[in-house]
């Protein structure tokens, strides 16, 4: 075998024992009006679960007016979570939900986090096994 072959066998072993341990990840989506939070399989790329503020029954109950905020943020996490454990993946069947949150800021603006964090503080005190990936002395982590 060649080098080459050698290395895109590696490359797709590591692929495939990454998609096995990080099978469920959060991904969000979010914009002055709205708030999306998906999970997604990532042996297929499928939406499993998905919570957002363009819901009517989501929207009615919030007093955001044209704006969301981590309030708004921490409903559609209650939401996600009760979603996840009616479709019985709250531990991700055993490895967790995982989402980086220094690159969900990074992509989002730092103006977002506190939306961010109000989202994953749902999902756990809700119950659903959460990774934080990425998490070494987590300068984004609020301190209260």
């Amino acid at each position: 075998m060649s080098t080459v072959t050698i290395f895109v066998i590696a490359y797709h072993q590591e692929y495939l024992q990454m998609t096995v341990l990080k099978r469920y990840v959060l991904r969000l989506f979010m914009s002055i009006k709205y708030i999306t939070a998906n999970v997604v399989d990532r042996n297929n790329g499928r939406i499993v679960v998905t919570a957002s503020t363009v819901e009517h029954s989501i929207k009615n109950t919030l007093e955001c007016g044209r704006t969301c905020n981590a309030k708004a943020a921490a409903i559609v996490g209650e939401v996600l979570a009760m979603r996840l454990k009616v479709e019985g993946l709250e531990q991700g069947q055993g490895r967790g939900i995982h989402v980086d949150v220094n690159k969900e800021i990074e992509k989002k603006g730092l103006k977002s986090s506190t939306k961010i964090w109000a989202i994953v503080n749902a999902l756990q005190n809700n119950g659903v096994k959460v990774i934080l990936d990425d998490n070494d002395d987590n300068p984004s982590r609020p301190s209260w």
